[in-house]
């Protein structure tokens, strides 16, 4: 599963030209995506400092081992996702307010006055989120016709996000186990995870003048229902998250990501490079 964890860089090149709607014919799925990027690097660097601040509580080497191998990922995905940013920047977006505003008042809050076991409770959650998204995108194929370079970027991401999706729920096993610690994370994120994400989609789409449109609500109601199923998909995997014997590993997906990532490397030019082992 994600015994063996690699991180990799994003080396494609991003230019001005990639279009607002980079999925053609699906306003409603490019904004989701727009939106999930713009909240990346705040995300990842809450997820680093809350591992980073666990790892002193780790004894199991292995664990320590996936949980570095974790943030160096991390460590990426919020470096690669703030480049694209500029496109988001040419194409005359607002967000920037909205994307600070986000980090100061929930992440560094919560740095600064939640205890460590409902941090990492929290990141176990929206790692848990953060995969089954992937699964849900690569396995449906939903970026099928998308921008190749915008395609590449988000398919990256969600492979690593299956790859290493049972590290941040180990560690919390290995910190505090409760249940009821378990349940405290899981609703306080899908309720932020999920209107911070919607809001700010909808916010992009109202900027484009494509909110009210008839064609937008089909979408939508297409990516929830009948086309993706996402309504409930997503319900079944967060339910699926609050059964006692859950684990990450049990959502399966491994040769999945396994297929993206080898394609990506072995482009030329590649997509990704895997970067060299850390000194311990």
């Amino acid at each position: 599963m994600d015994e063996s964890i690699t991180p990799r860089r994003f080396v494609e090149a991003f230019t001005y030209d990639i279009p607002k709607h980079w999925l053609p014919g699906n306003e409603v799925v490019s904004s989701l995506l727009n939106a999930y990027t713009v909240l990346v690097p705040a995300n990842e660097a809450f997820y680093i400092r809350t591992l980073n601040a666990c790892l002193p509580r780790i004894t199991d080497a292995s664990l320590r081992k996936r949980c570095q191998a974790f943030i160096r990922q991390e460590a990426q995905h919020g470096v690669a996702h703030k480049r694209y940013w500029e496109n988001l920047d040419a194409q005359g977006y607002a967000y920037r307010g909205f994307e600070r505003i986000v980090d100061r008042a929930i992440f560094k809050t919560m740095d600064r006055w939640a205890p460590l076991w409902l941090r990492a409770s929290l990141v176990s959650c929206v790692e848990h989120i953060n995969a089954y998204l992937g699964y849900e995108f690569l396995s449906q194929a939903m970026l099928e016709g998308a921008d190749p370079r915008v395609k590449d970027l988000m398919e990256w991401h969600f492979a690593e996000e299956i790859e290493h999706r049972a590290v941040a729920f180990d560690l919390l096993q290995a910190i505090s186990p409760s249940y009821p610690v378990r349940l405290a994370g899981a609703a306080t994120t899908a309720a932020l995870f999920y209107l911070l994400m919607t809001g700010l989609a909808v916010a992009l789409l109202v900027q484009d003048g494509a909110f009210w449109r008839r064609a937008t609500l089909r979408q939508a109601a297409a990516h929830l229902g009948s086309n993706h199923h996402m309504g409930r998909r997503t319900i079944r995997h967060l339910w699926n998250y609050l059964r006692p014997g859950f684990h990450p590993s049990q959502l399966g997906g491994d040769d999945l990501a396994a297929a993206v990532l080898a394609r990506q490397v072995a482009a030329r030019p590649p997509v990704v490079v895997a970067m060299a082992a850390k000194a311990e």
